[in-house]
């Protein structure tokens, strides 16, 4: 029998946000709204990590305000005890910033790298659990400020990659000590970075993978992909030429593209970017007429272009289209949470991309924006991530937690 949904209330008691979640169906996501009064890029964007979970909770990072100059703006940490059925805020402030990234490690610390646009540095916050995620340390990242960044783990290495759209990369290890800071990518003949992507295998081969921007124009002009087998110390195309660093970022460069020949006159982002099961996974959407959401699978040792289900990304019923979404993986298979007309859905792939099967599909329709979370499943079976409701007409916008559960 269809379930009734339930309001969800907000209430803000003693720097608590104390909120219902919905009740849903079987095979349909969980949704708990976390802020009715932010702002329409609140969770900016699917590039980066900003849920996470680990024994402790459930942790998520967003902005709720900001001033006209961008130079002002409230970000929140909020942690869940509960499932995600209510948030609790452990760090409040107002900086020149986007919403900081996240990652965590088997200790149950949290790693947050936040901007500061004004000082031109990026700041790692560590949060340990016996602290309750407070009174963090803090180390200043000089000349790292940039409003696009990734931030992944490494903890074979212990270490933690930090890489922003200044063009710059940086290593740091687990107790916060910066270890090395370079010039990674330089501009190159047609466009310049954009939105940096990382993703690490098992074995401990780092990618990055990035959008650029067209000089002088609005136009994201391309997407390439580059490995590192050491750490970020070299890096090589996927068929194992070493490159010169700092690399040339666009077409007139080195690295692999992703995107088509016929494509660069029209707008194409990198959505989403995962190494998984010794295979190389994109998502993006080339803005052409009639468009075509792309979903991409490339041998990373090769650079071979095994799958290019162009338009043709779908599951039985749900076919995602659209800018924003992200790849999550566990127990084998890979899942892509993404939108098809308002609606969130999610569909997986048991055979590594080759073909794919509908998981769950949103009971409500939103206006929904950088669509984010978490790359890996939980360790009790469930995909976790956030999203901004855009409100139309410049009113405040929502923003929700959600829940999967896929196992």
């Amino acid at each position: 029998m269809r379930c009734k949904l339930l309001l969800a209330v907000i209430f803000f008691m003693q720097g608590h946000v104390l909120l219902a979640a919905e009740s849903l169906h079987p095979g349909r996501f969980e949704m708990t709204l976390v802020d009715d009064q932010a702002i329409g890029y609140a969770t900016f964007q699917s590039h980066n990590q900003k849920v996470i979970q680990n024994p402790h909770g459930i942790f998520m990072a967003y902005i709720r305000s900001r001033n006209e100059p961008y130079t002002a703006q409230n970000w929140r940490l909020i942690r869940s005890i509960d499932g995600g059925k209510t948030f609790a805020v452990i760090h409040d402030a107002t900086d020149a910033t986007n919403p900081p990234v996240l990652e965590t490690d088997l200790h149950g610390n949290v790693y947050m790298i936040r901007q500061d646009f004004l000082k031109n540095s990026a700041y790692l916050y560590i949060m340990n659990p016996t602290r309750e995620y407070r009174d963090p340390s803090i180390t200043m990242i000089p000349d790292a400020a940039a409003g696009k960044y990734s931030m992944v783990i490494d903890e074979l290495r212990s270490r933690l990659y930090y890489f922003a759209h200044n063009n710059t990369f940086h290593v740091l290890d687990l107790q916060g000590r910066l270890l090395s800071s370079n010039v990674l990518i330089r501009d190159g003949s047609h466009a310049c970075l954009q939105y940096p992507l990382m993703s690490l295998s098992r074995d401990g081969v780092l990618y990055a993978a990035w959008t650029t921007q067209k000089h002088e124009k609005y136009l994201y002009w391309d997407i390439h992909v580059m490995k590192s087998l050491d750490g970020g110390n070299t890096w090589m195309d996927l068929k194992g030429h070493v490159l010169q660093i700092p690399v040339v970022v666009d077409d007139s460069g080195p690295t692999d593209r992703i995107t088509l020949n016929d494509e660069f006159e029209v707008h194409t982002w990198l959505s989403s970017f995962m190494v998984f099961q010794n295979k190389l996974h994109f998502i993006y959407l080339a803005q052409t007429s009639p468009s075509r959401q792309h979903y991409v699978r490339i041998d990373p040792r090769t650079g071979e272009r095994e799958v290019d289900a162009i338009s043709e990304f779908k599951g039985e019923k749900l076919a995602p289209k659209g800018l924003d979404g992200f790849f999550a993986s566990g127990g084998g298979r890979i899942f892509c949470v993404h939108q098809q007309d308002g609606k969130l859905v999610c569909i997986s792939s048991c055979d590594n991309g080759l073909s794919w099967k509908d998981v769950a599909v949103s009971d409500n329709q939103f206006n929904p924006y950088s669509i984010n979370g978490c790359r890996h499943v939980t360790p009790d079976g469930y995909i976790i991530g956030s999203f901004t409701d855009q409100a139309s007409g410049g009113g405040p916008s929502k923003v929700y937690f959600i829940k999967l559960k896929v196992n």
